[in-house]
């Protein structure tokens, strides 16, 4: 269900997304560019790069990260939601807030082209359609096509990183903002996971609009009360608190 016509506004659209479906992008799980062999007989190239909790994360990437609408809210969904957010958390606040703000063609002005992390994505979505698949292998090879198209490559595999978790940590924070109608599953340690991203710009608005949408938890609103009136937030997400404290 949907709590709140403008709750969308800190979800992810996914433009793109049905590229997304091509599995692996023809690189092979465990063979990628780095054939070597560490100890223990795990190739370099099948190193993975998100934690285990991370890693378990079902949904596709083709389809923005996004946890289906009909998903139950059992005891091991709200485990996992919890433990994606408890993983993707940074341990101290971002120099530059992840994810950055969607991008539609249709509405830049004209002449001004897309950010290159646009087209970054469609290639590393090929080659990534789930958490599992996001390996040091894979990231090369992606970091190695974007190069030859002429992208930015700056920091390549901790950027992507990071945001790929940003991505799944927004839309888990939209999951329990808007899906979830028996919220009482959801305290304290929602309300105090959404403040800490809102904290850290690890998808802050999300984090806010979850606390916003769950006013009934005795946790939410003195959080927005708190983000509201820290002056070492961004503008946008104070103001964005305010409305709901």
């Amino acid at each position: 269900m949907t709590k709140d016509d403008g709750a969308g506004e800190g979800g992810l659209k996914d433009d793109g997304a049905e590229e997304g479906g091509v599995r692996g992008g023809g690189v092979r799980d465990g063979g990628e560019r780095d054939g070597g062999v560490r100890d223990g007989g795990v190739r370099d190239g099948a190193t993975p790069l998100l934690p285990e909790p991370v890693r378990s994360f079902p949904y596709a990437w083709d389809t923005g990260f996004g946890w289906p609408p009909e998903t139950m809210e059992t005891p091991g969904n709200l485990a996992l939601a919890r433990a994606v957010l408890e993983a993707c958390l940074p341990p101290a606040p971002l120099a530059v807030p992840e994810p950055p703000p969607e991008v539609r063609a249709e509405y830049l002005p004209e002449g001004e082209e897309p950010p290159d992390w646009i087209e970054a994505r469609v290639i590393l979505r090929r080659l990534m359609p789930y958490a599992r698949d996001v390996t040091r292998g894979r990231m090369a090879e992606a970091e190695a096509r974007c190069a030859r198209a002429g992208l930015d490559t700056t920091d390549f595999t901790a950027c992507w990183t990071l945001r790929i978790s940003a991505w799944i940590a927004e839309q888990t924070l939209r999951w329990l903002g808007l899906t979830v109608d028996d919220t009482s599953g959801l305290t304290p340690w929602a309300p105090e996971l959404a403040e800490l991203c809102a904290r850290r710009g690890l998808a802050a608005e999300q984090a806010v609009w979850m606390l916003r949408l769950t006013p009934e938890l005795p946790e939410s609103r003195p959080a927005l009360a708190r983000l509201a009136a820290d002056p070492a937030l961004p503008p946008a997400v104070r103001e964005l608190a305010a409305q709901g404290a």
